[in-house]
């Protein structure tokens, strides 16, 4: 019973990872899909099947690979606006963004590689731990990030503001004639 509910805890970590890169790939891919109806009805319909399918078959190193090639998939189009915006605060986004997905990546490989030596280590860095806090800011960067490209694409003039001096939040001024 315990081995099962750790796998239904892992499935709710996980899950709502491949959700999100759906999310992003929507984001990423839509302003030139060509049938508006196709491409959201497929991705809501992947990420249902999916969360069927992975609380019925663990697939433990298959997760891994498959999220990978999710986030893959995302790299050359989040490129391409990386080189299209002119706006340094949003590119310093993208470039958090990516230094979070790589601060973490190495946290949780280096946890997981060496787990039962870290283990004996007078201080424990706790590196999956660490990985899921840089995994919530990257989240929050690369959604920052999308939503000043998404506002720009739209020509909506968004402005990345800076609440308390530190955190990075886009502000969009939309034409009134919309």
């Amino acid at each position: 019973m315990r081995v099962l509910f750790g796998e239904r805890q892992q499935q709710g970590d996980e899950t709502p990872m491949v959700w999100e890169m759906l999310l992003y790939i929507y984001i990423l891919y839509s302003p030139d899909w060509h049938y508006r109806s196709t491409m959201p009805t497929f991705l809501f319909l992947y990420g249902a099947l999916f969360a069927v399918a992975h609380s019925l078959v663990r697939f433990h190193i298959g997760f891994k690979v498959h999220y990978v090639l999710l986030c893959l998939l995302c790299v050359p189009r989040m490129y391409k606006y990386y080189i299209l915006t002119e706006d340094r605060s949003a590119k310093r986004l993208a470039k958090l963004y990516v230094a979070t997905l790589l601060v973490g990546s190495l946290c949780w490989l280096v946890d997981r590689l060496f787990c039962k030596d870290i283990s004996r280590w007078y201080f424990n860095p706790q590196g999956h731990a660490m990985w899921h806090i840089c995994m919530g800011f990257n989240s929050y960067f690369a959604n920052a990030f999308l939503m000043y490209c998404r506002a720009q694409q739209r020509g909506w003039d968004p402005k990345v503001n800076y609440f308390l001096g530190i955190f990075a939040y886009v502000k969009i001024q939309k034409p009134k004639a919309q």
